[in-house]
């Protein structure tokens, strides 16, 4: 394997308080653009021929840069072989006090964040844009070359380095402009109205991880190889969803949580979007929104035949990819009609025991089903 060369560059700020402090991002994302030594030369080429053709010679900035633009420049970039790889960071989740230390944030977050590039790649080089005071510079940089890597006799070609994007390294500016695109898709606060049309594009060349790392508690045990009927679920599954958003009667809000749905289900498959999370998407078409309403639009949804599934032991909702996400989706239900009848049962029959001649579940067709029900129920236990 040839060397790496990865620019390294940041969306978001290392504030805490996202409630009282306007403006602040909801999210912090690190993200590296990863390039191949044999593709480093076609890289400072685009680079340059964007820089003056979008920029006029100036350094590429994500900041402000025009739907339009920022679409062809990133079509441009994927002329070249490079990856895109992401830790997309919720800093309203954050409870650990220490990382209201801007230091300790930044050392915390690189470490982590860094620690894959060491298990992927023999022999690279981290180029990181210059941020802070030079004190606070040579602290995490000390910081990383010790607790991330260091040369070895096996690896001596390893080595991470700040740099002044404009100057010493403009490669920097790459990993400035892709930071900036998978923040305008997955930073809450900042979504830009057109993040599906970037995420499309990046898509094919991105990686990403989310902090808190959370895994779902589903029900049944997954392998790491995708079965046919895993693959038949997934696609019917979001077959539906794209069929329904082409549906002239799918309001604003259902509109916008499947596409947000979609995205995750493309970003992550596994993972499954919270209350929170969706209730803050929907805002962005309804300030009104409330976690009450959100289950009604999915409920709503459910009726239709759209399948969005809940999993038992855990908040959130996803498409399913797998069976056992349908597995785990019904037997939370079932694990509440089971106590449900059960006690409609209970309670029935105590009436019965002191009056015999009354019996409820006889009182109306609805509520002859629920005899129905426990008689398949008490069947199925004694079977």
């Amino acid at each position: 394997m040839s060397k790496a060369y990865i620019y390294f560059d940041e969306f978001g700020n290392p504030f805490l308080d996202t409630e009282t402090k306007a403006g602040t991002p909801s999210h912090f994302i690190y993200t590296a653009v990863v390039i191949d030594e044999s593709n480093l030369e076609k890289a400072k080429e685009i680079r340059q021929e964007l820089s003056d053709k979008f920029r006029q010679g100036s350094p590429i900035k994500s900041v402000k840069m025009k739907i339009k633009n920022r679409l062809k420049m990133v079509s441009e970039f994927k002329k070249m072989d490079f990856g895109i790889f992401s830790l997309v960071v919720d800093k309203r989740k954050i409870d650990n006090e220490n990382l209201e230390d801007k230091t300790v944030f930044y050392k915390f977050f690189q470490r982590l964040f860094l620690t894959q590039f060491v298990e992927r790649y023999d022999e690279f080089e981290i180029y990181f844009d210059k941020i802070g005071e030079e004190s606070f510079r040579q602290s995490l940089r000390s910081y990383i070359n010790r607790k991330v890597f260091q040369p070895t006799l096996f690896n001596p070609n390893r080595s991470y380095k700040i740099a002044d994007d404009k100057f010493e390294e403009p490669l920097i500016q790459i990993a400035d402009f892709f930071s900036g695109c998978v923040g305008k898709v997955f930073c809450f606060s900042h979504k830009d109205s057109n993040a599906d049309q970037i995420f499309e594009l990046i898509n094919d060349r991105l990686f990403v991880d989310f902090y808190p790392f959370i895994t779902s508690n589903y029900l049944g045990t997954y392998s790491n190889e995708i079965s046919e009927d895993d693959i038949k679920i997934g696609k019917l599954c979001v077959k539906i969803v794209l069929e329904y958003l082409e549906n002239e009667n799918a309001s604003n809000e259902e509109i916008e949580l499947l596409k947000h749905l979609l995205l995750i289900y493309k970003t992550d498959p596994n993972r499954l979007s919270e209350t929170y999370e969706l209730v803050n998407i929907l805002k962005r078409v309804n300030p009104q929104i409330t976690v009450e309403h959100l289950r009604e639009i999915i409920s709503r949804l459910r009726f239709k035949g759209l399948i969005i599934v809940s999993i038992e032991g855990k908040y959130g909702y996803k498409i399913p990819n797998k069976k056992n996400d349908l597995i785990g989706y019904y037997n939370r239900y079932l694990k509440s009609i089971i106590p449900m009848l059960t006690k409609m049962k209970i309670s029935n029959e105590q009436i019965k025991k002191e009056y015999f001649d009354i019996d409820i579940f006889k009182e109306g067709e609805n509520l002859e089903l629920i005899q129905s029900f426990i008689n398949a129920m008490d069947y199925s236990i004694i079977e």
